[in-house]
């Protein structure tokens, strides 16, 4: 009994020396301080030497007549691969890369609340360079809008993968086609932080309104041969180049890796 209990004694000494050596692993992998909002960064990923999250927190979207204000805010994070002049946008390996964040339509449908939710459906392109010089695509969105309510079901789609719609966001002007005018973005007040590891871009602005809005899919579910031109004709879908915009106002932060990193 005795040999039996000393074995039990030294089997529980080892499990727990384990579980202490492994806790602050466990522990370790979270940014801290000013580096806190990248949590999502793909570090990980090979060749990721710099972070990103951009929050909208106001602005508006308008697809044909559907005019959809920003209250709740709209995060992009990801990482880039900066090689000399050519920056590649990765995808986050956990959490969204864009977040699902349901906007309410004014007006509603058929006197029910709807929501708009953007969805990423392609490969979105980033240039650090376009944003701070006011000039060219800073983020290019390839997104769908999913609409929801009790009577539009759970597949109701504005865009798709193989046609969406497509934002090239700028912080600087636009040039639409008629009926449209140009609009001007703004990258905000920049400050570099840190060190330099830490660019911040306060109160950026980013603008389009020179893309098409295909019509809707898949609204109503069975009856959607019956939904689909009534959400058409409500919205003015499809859109041709020229009627819809998009206004993301927020704050848009980039930081290297290695600070990331050398904070958690």
């Amino acid at each position: 009994m005795l040999r039996l209990r000393t074995m039990s004694s030294a089997a529980w000494l080892i499990v727990t020396c384990a579980a202490l050596a492994t806790a602050p692993a466990a522990m370790a992998g979270k940014p801290k301080g000013e580096f806190a909002v990248f949590n999502d960064c793909p570090l990980g990923t090979a060749g990721v030497n710099w972070c990103v999250y951009s929050k909208t927190t106001g602005g508006e979207l308008v697809f044909g007549t559907m005019s959809v204000p920003i209250v709740n805010p709209i995060v992009l994070q990801g990482g880039l691969k900066v090689t000399g002049t050519e920056e590649t946008f990765v995808n986050t390996t956990e959490g969204e890369t864009l977040s699902k964040t349901a906007e309410e339509v004014p007006g509603g449908f058929e006197k029910t609340t709807v929501t708009a939710t953007l969805e990423l459906v392609g490969t979105v392109a980033l240039s650090r360079k376009n944003l701070s010089a006011g000039e060219g695509t800073a983020i290019k969105l390839p997104v769908r809008v999913h609409l929801k309510n009790m009577f539009l079901g759970e597949s109701c789609f504005i865009g798709s993968s193989t046609s969406p719609i497509t934002l090239n966001l700028t912080t600087g002007t636009t040039s639409p086609p008629l009926p449209n005018k140009p609009i001007k973005g703004s990258k905000g007040t920049f400050e570099s932080k840190e060190e330099g590891t830490l660019e911040v871009f306060k109160g950026d602005s980013l603008v389009e309104n020179a893309f098409s809005v295909p019509g809707a899919k898949g609204c109503g579910g069975i009856n959607e041969f019956l939904i689909d031109p009534i959400i058409d004709s409500k919205y003015g879908l499809p859109s041709a180049a020229g009627h819809s915009s998009a206004i993301m106002n927020g704050n848009s932060k980039f930081a290297t890796a290695e600070a990331v990193k050398n904070s958690e």
